[in-house]
């Protein structure tokens, strides 16, 4: 895939789904792949997911399997070339792109900008433009209205505000560009009653027990991802000063937290007395030769399980990982901590990103309800039924 000029995010996603795989093979003792192989691997993993993860998984299955019959690689999609632009229009797009790399953005989330923003300069190149220099308010708003996603608008916004702000562009025209908010759903939260219940589900007698209660501090606790938990590795726990460092998959940010006395206590409990000798650096392991590091839909797995054997009602609430570091940061935001302290918290890069997650406390907004004013007029007959209109 790298030979063929696949992106290092394709690549990696390829790994991460070898990895996954190769514990599946482990934990059903399969020494040898073959089809049937993959077709359960796909059924027993994959049927609770995402339809775009669904078919990532599906695709590597079909190459893995094309491989084996000697069919050599399959192209399953055909990529299509990237737009060709005017050489002006081209360097205005590199350098954007570099200013990206600086600010370090992750590879996959600057394959989209440039997506989106070679798809705009594309269609200013269509009305004639060439060079920054031709630029204009006018050009810009016309080729927004040829714009087929609303979601593209605050890209393409930033883009312009970027290359005016290193001088590619004499002024800002960013504000032309219209505003659209992508909606933001509601976090979905579980209350310190349930998570309390989904921690005491778990017996923590037996090693499997003892590794997933240290896991699912981690979560509940310090709202680490589920990713950087399948990761860490021992190295990155300090006992000496009651800390846990490490480099953020999703962000590559560096993220220090404090190893509260529970988290150690837990920490400690499964290593010395559940994880085994094992040769392995990951902090946390399979249970069952091979010892391997854990995936992160088994981290995913583990919570659902909590969460059913708590007796929580998940109601239209998501079950992953994730709601437990919402329902975190939803407590430290009506627990009255600064947005910047749990923004740092959790390892967000973004200053706004934290707002995402806050869920308001209902009871507090309640302190805050204004007693409604007295209807008159025509209104009053209205909502007393004297008028028909």
């Amino acid at each position: 895939m790298t030979k063929d000029g696949y992106s290092p995010s394709a690549t990696e996603n390829v790994i991460s789904l070898a990895a996954q795989l190769n514990d599946f093979m482990g934990a059903g003792a399969v020494m040898t792949y073959d089809e049937r192989t993959g077709e359960a691997f796909l059924k027993d993993r994959f049927r609770h997911v995402a339809k775009t993860a669904l078919k990532s998984a599906e695709i590597f299955i079909a190459r893995l399997n094309a491989t084996f019959r000697g069919e050599g690689f399959l192209i399953c999609m055909k990529r299509a070339a990237p737009e060709s632009l005017p050489e002006g229009l081209e360097s205005l797009l590199s350098r954007y792109i570099s200013e990206c790399g600086n600010h370090a953005l992750r590879i996959s989330s600057i394959e989209k900008y440039e997506q989106i923003c070679r798809f705009f300069l594309k269609e200013l190149a269509d009305d004639g433009v060439k060079n920054a220099s031709e630029i204009t308010t006018a050009a810009i708003s016309k080729a927004c209205l040829r714009v087929s996603s609303n979601y593209y608008f605050s890209a393409i916004r930033t883009f312009l505000r970027v290359l005016a702000d290193i001088g590619c562009l004499k002024r800002d025209c960013s504000f032309i560009v219209p505003r659209f908010k992508r909606p933001q759903p509601m976090p979905s939260v579980y209350s310190v009653e349930e998570i309390k219940r989904m921690e005491a589900a778990l017996n923590r007698e037996t090693p499997c027990g003892k590794r997933n209660y240290a896991m699912l501090l981690l979560a509940t606790r310090l709202g680490v991802r589920s990713g950087d938990i399948a990761a860490m590795t021992l190295d990155e726990l300090d006992f000496e000063t009651d800390s846990i460092r490490f480099n953020q998959r999703k962000t590559g940010g560096e993220q220090t937290l404090p190893m509260l006395p529970e988290i150690r206590a837990a920490l400690l409990d499964y290593i010395q007395n559940a994880r085994g000798d094992s040769g392995s650096p990951y902090v946390f392991l399979r249970t069952q030769p091979p010892h391997t590091r854990l995936s992160i839909l088994t981290i995913g797995k583990l919570v659902r399980e909590c969460i059913r054997d708590g007796g929580v009602c998940p109601g239209n609430r998501k079950q992953g990982p994730r709601s437990l570091r919402s329902s975190m940061a939803s407590r430290m935001v009506n627990d009255n901590v600064p947005y910047e302290a749990v923004r740092r918290a959790l390892g967000h890069a973004d200053v706004n990103a934290i707002r995402n997650y806050a869920r308001l406390d209902v009871e507090r907004l309640r302190l805050y309800t204004l007693e409604p004013p007295a209807a008159t007029g025509n209104f009053a007959e209205f909502l007393s039924g004297r008028r028909g209109e």
